[in-house]
């Protein structure tokens, strides 16, 4: 398979068809036009899975999620879930800010699809946990 190296200068031009395997066009960067924020996980109780915030899929508005962040008062295992599936967890430390990042590959919704950020922790007393959903259409 032979192989053409050519140093690029100035804009790039596309090759091929739409029918090719390979054939990419990139027109630029999604632009973040929705967010949704909530701290209702205020005084969670140890180690019961709680709920922090929760958005669906609005056509036009929210359609991929881009990122995810999450806080809390004390160390945390946190849940990124869709249609109560988990997608993704992490546990914060030593740092108690974190991100669940889909900016280079934005995590596609559907009609229907339900976004839930839930939280747990192992400490004693209460935690305070916050959480912001980032997306676009």
């Amino acid at each position: 398979m032979p192989l053409d190296l050519q140093r690029l200068v100035g804009p790039i031009r596309v090759k091929g068809t739409v029918d090719d395997p390979l054939y990419v066009v990139v027109q630029g960067i999604s632009i973040i036009t929705f967010f949704k924020e909530d701290n209702v996980a205020a005084a969670t109780a140890s180690p019961t899975i709680t709920t922090i915030v929760t958005q669906i899929y609005v056509a036009a508005t929210f359609e991929n999620i881009v990122l995810v962040e999450v806080s809390a008062t004390n160390y945390a295992k946190f849940f990124l879930k869709v249609n109560g599936v988990t997608i993704a967890t992490k546990r914060t430390g030593p740092e108690l800010n974190l991100a669940f990042d889909f900016t280079g590959a934005p995590y596609a919704l559907i009609i229907g699809d339900v976004v839930t950020v839930e939280v747990e922790h192992f400490n004693a007393g209460t935690i305070d946990a916050e959480s912001t959903i980032f997306g676009y259409a």
